[in-house]
């Protein structure tokens, strides 16, 4: 007998945010870590019969638009709403350019299928440059106007919950996109002066245009979706005690300032990130995306253990670099079920991948993973 839901989306959603048990495990895609990259959603399109013949259009660099067909036929709970200006992509010869928030320039070369940084802009300043520097202005008042418009009309004409990710990347990695990653470590172990100086400029630059965003929105969006990588693979990129000296006030300060607004954060690290955990939380994190399982030391059943009191887990669905890439559909399906079991049990799990969908993945294996969560995603 097939199950009846009884919530809306955005009650289900609110409710797992607040480890409340919802009638399913809520979905998530589309968003700047839960994206699928221009190539898969091609196939993906092909594969299903829908816009085949309608041109992607990306929201930043390679991460495609999902339409609305798609995200409904995958019970997707979440819509996004976002600006980007039509000039922040550029076309040389066969190479691509876009443009961030801040002015870096991403270079996607003839023939990749990503986008890398080409400049770092600022990393010959000195700290004298710091307050004589043209900044940008992260979010234009056209920006705002725009985002509003959307997050007004889906939230007074659907029951969707409402996020956006306009600026995307919080304080460490937007200070290491401006001065290079090597750059910005030696900024903070050796010229701590510096470093301070430039990561409470990025801090207040943000939180101006946060203040200004939210309060034209914050009274139709449930969250702000922040990205801040701080572990590879293997380990974490900089010891706990370094994180807590030098980018844990600024994030603390972020995260509590849109909190004050009344909006959730759904705070991005991929990697091997579950030692620094304790000192994320210390900081007002209490969303953690994208939850790499496949990282060292991401044991399921350890997070949720630890931590699934304090941290509502969205993501970790599936592995997106191997099962989902190059599995099979079962195993696909059974990698799935696997983790819905570890993760969504008691609430407060959010389900997505483990990072975006990467260009070569078979449809096939994107349609088993979301047919899987509405079989085995139920409560």
């Amino acid at each position: 007998m097939k199950k009846e839901f009884t919530m809306t989306s955005r009650e289900r959603m609110r409710a797992a945010v607040a480890h409340k048990i919802p009638d399913r495990v809520p979905v998530d895609l589309n968003g700047r870590g839960s994206a699928i990259e221009e190539g898969a959603y091609n196939d993906l399109k092909n594969y299903l019969g829908i816009d085949a013949d309608v041109p992607t259009v990306n929201f930043i660099r390679s991460h495609a638009t999902i339409s609305d067909e798609i995200l409904d036929m995958f019970n997707v709970d979440v819509r996004y709403v976002r600006s980007v200006p039509s000039e922040s992509w550029r076309k040389e010869g066969g190479d691509e350019f876009f443009f961030d928030q801040w002015k870096v320039p991403w270079k996607k070369a003839s023939g990749s299928h990503y986008f890398d940084i080409d400049r770092f802009i600022f990393k010959d300043i000195t700290e004298d440059d710091i307050d004589k520097l043209s900044w940008p202005e992260l979010i234009t008042d056209c920006m705002i106007a725009n985002i509003k418009k959307q997050a007004k009309h889906l939230h007074e004409t659907t029951d969707y919950s409402i996020y956006t990710d306009v600026l995307g990347s919080a304080i460490f990695e937007s200070a290491w996109y401006l001065r290079g990653f090597e750059q910005f470590m030696i900024d903070m172990m050796v010229d701590e002066g510096f470093a301070a100086k430039f990561l409470r400029k990025v801090l207040d630059l943000q939180l101006d245009a946060y203040g200004k965003l939210l309060s034209e929105t914050a009274q139709y969006i449930d969250g702000i979706f922040v990205t801040d990588d701080l572990a590879s693979q293997e380990s974490l990129l900089m010891s706990n005690e370094l994180y807590k000296k030098m980018i844990q006030p600024y994030q603390r300060e972020l995260i509590g300032f849109i909190h004050s607004k009344g909006v959730n954060v759904v705070y991005h690290s991929c990697g091997a990130i579950s030692q620094m955990l304790p000192d994320l939380i210390e900081a007002g994190i209490n969303i953690l995306h994208p939850v790499q399982l496949s990282a060292k030391g991401m044991d399921p059943d350890i997070l949720k253990r630890e931590y699934g009191d304090k941290l509502t887990f969205w993501g970790g669905g599936c592995n997106s670099q191997k099962t989902l890439q190059f599995g099979s559909v079962q195993e696909v399906k059974d990698e799935v079920k696997f983790r819905l079991e570890r993760l969504a049990s008691g609430g407060g799990y959010v389900f997505a991948p483990e990072h975006c969908i990467q260009s070569g993945t078979p449809p096939r294996n994107i349609v088993a993973m979301f047919e899987t969560v509405k079989e085995f995603g139920v409560y």
